[in-house]
């Protein structure tokens, strides 16, 4: 089985896609996330009772960011298995095209069409990447999940 793979081509400069993918994650994933711009720190995103715990394992400015899911919860009650991120990887390479248009290259490696949230994440990360990532970065405006303290 394939990893979820997608590639997009954005109108915004790779510094502003780095900037948006360690700084500015509650701009366009989830309001309920901590800073994600330091090389071994564990940062933490909410989507009300589904969070993960994220250890960000490889920045190379304006061209990679990875990360290492390390707790996660999916709070659904149709999943049997709540912790299938557990131990997949998530990868940005980021490659200019020129000085305003940056390629974007995902992968969230070990999240595979055999999964039970298969459908689920696949939906959440084609929603996060084209409609709200892409005009985050290119018109300042995403559109993140809006999570609520509790």
């Amino acid at each position: 089985m394939n990893d979820y793979r997608k590639t997009i081509d954005i109108n915004a400069s790779s510094n502003r896609i780095y900037d948006a993918l360690t700084k500015g994650v509650t701009h366009w994933w989830t309001t309920g996330s901590e800073d994600a711009s330091e090389v071994g720190k564990v940062f933490v995103t909410h989507f009300e009772e589904t969070y993960n715990h994220i250890r960000i394992t490889r920045l190379i400015p304006d061209r990679c960011v990875e990360w290492e899911i390390l707790k996660h919860h999916h709070a659904n009650d149709e999943l049997s298995r709540k912790d299938e991120w557990v131990g997949t990887h998530i990868h940005w390479n980021l490659t200019p095209i020129d000085e305003t248009k940056t390629r974007l290259d995902f992968v969230h490696e070990g999240l595979q069409e055999s999964m039970e949230c298969w459908e689920i994440c696949e939906a959440g990360w084609n929603f996060f990447l084209d409609d709200s990532l892409k005009p985050y970065v290119e018109t300042g405006t995403g559109q993140p999940f809006q999570h609520c303290e509790t």
